[in-house]
């Protein structure tokens, strides 16, 4: 397996997406968000890079089969149907509907490697079924979301547990720097994941916003089994 591995979506190379695997992380909170949102029986997720696509995407005539959601720097797009918190995204709320989706990093990065062989959004919640469903893989690579340009640590720690789960892929000793600090972040804090996150930059950010709980639920390890994939611009089971 050949295997690349990128800290944030601006290290990402744009090639070694095209023709590969893209296993793409952003623990707080996109890729839980959907995970959440496919879990309560949401139909598909349209990620959108931008505000202004997502709202003509899902104008206000169309808004009972579509829901608009999203979030600028953690918090709700003003006029939007729900923001980015996986915790609002229950089956009274979504089942059966599509949702437009646009984040700050999350979205961004998933529509980076639209032209992938493959994508798939991987989660804390579900990164033992993500490992298991991509170990077959001849090209992987790793997109850690990261936070505006700079590197986010729940992503690679995310990631480093995503590695561990992969199991043999092939030369651990040609990982780069980023996928080595992943390892490293997992062997130190993978049994205290949630304490992680709450002292990470981005989980302190949350919790000063008031969104506290979103962090455990997003700290939830291994439970959920779904592998969220982008097909034809939208993201399903």
């Amino acid at each position: 397996m050949k295997l690349s591995y990128f800290a944030s979506i601006e290290q990402a190379d744009r090639e070694a997406l095209a023709g590969a695997c893209v296993v793409v992380i952003d623990v707080l909170r996109a890729s839980s968000t959907i995970v959440a949102a496919l879990e309560s029986g949401a139909e598909r997720i349209i990620p959108i890079a931008d505000v202004a696509t997502a709202c003509r995407l899902a104008r206000p005539g169309e808004r009972v089969a579509k829901i608009l959601a999203g979030e600028r720097r953690g918090l709700p797009v003003e006029g939007f149907d729900l923001g980015n918190s996986p915790l609002e995204f229950t089956p009274e709320r979504v089942a059966g509907k599509t949702i437009v989706l646009t984040t700050t990093n999350g979205t961004r990065a998933i529509t980076a490697a639209a032209k992938a062989e493959r994508v798939v959004v991987c989660a804390l919640t579900n990164v033992d079924a993500v490992a298991e469903a991509v170990r077959g893989a001849e090209s992987l690579a790793v997109l850690c979301c990261g936070s505006e340009g700079s590197v986010a640590a729940e992503d690679l720690l995310c990631g480093g547990l995503f590695l561990d789960l992969l199991g043999d892929f092939g030369d651990r000793g040609a990982l780069n720097d980023a996928a080595r600090i992943s390892h490293l972040l997992a062997s130190r804090f993978g049994g205290e994941v949630e304490t992680f996150l709450r002292e990470c930059d981005h989980g302190r950010a949350l919790a000063s916003l008031g969104f506290g709980d979103d962090i455990a639920a997003c700290a939830a390890v291994g439970t959920s089994r779904l592998v969220p994939a982008l097909r034809e611009g939208a993201i399903a089971r």
